[in-house]
């Protein structure tokens, strides 16, 4: 009897396992066609030759961020509209702040406990650096700064 009470627990802690791990896979799928999709039109268009980098920005705009290197050799960002067709926009990293800068500007102004990620993205208003942490209270807290200058555009605190 102890066996079977053993094989069933261990059986279904299995189970479960596999089932959160194909649950976290599809749903994982769509964000990387969509990533992969803006890469190759990055590509095809022109915007870029090497990538390095792509990840999903979801502000007013939704888009994905394409970080590669143009036909000069020079660090660029694309931004490719997310689920429609649209123009690419693009912005030479070298125009605007650097990460670290934005990352440095952010921990001069608040409490900063860890840096969840630092994206670039883009509205109607122009570029601009996300920069998402955990600040002393253990609160999520999102500021966003001006791609040009790195002044704040806008702050989301204590979630």
């Amino acid at each position: 009897m102890k066996n079977w009470i053993r094989f069933i627990v261990i059986f279904s802690l299995a189970l479960f396992t596999l089932i959160g791990v194909i649950a976290f896979y599809q749903a994982q799928k769509p964000i990387g066609k969509a990533e992969e999709k803006a890469e190759s039109r990055a590509l095809e268009e022109g915007h870029l030759v090497e990538i390095t980098r792509a990840y999903p920005v979801n502000g007013a705009e939704p888009s994905i961020t394409v970080l590669g290197k143009d036909k000069e050799g020079r660090p660029k960002a694309v931004f490719v509209p997310d689920g429609k067709k649209g123009d690419i926009r693009g912005v030479l990293l070298s125009d605007g702040i650097s990460t670290k800068e934005a990352l440095s500007s952010v921990r001069e102004e608040m409490e900063v406990s860890e840096i969840l990620h630092v994206h670039l993205g883009t509205d109607g208003s122009g570029p601009y650096w996300e920069v998402a942490f955990i600040g002393q209270d253990d609160k999520l807290n999102y500021v966003y700064m001006n791609f040009k200058d790195g002044s704040t555009r806008k702050k989301i605190l204590n979630l």
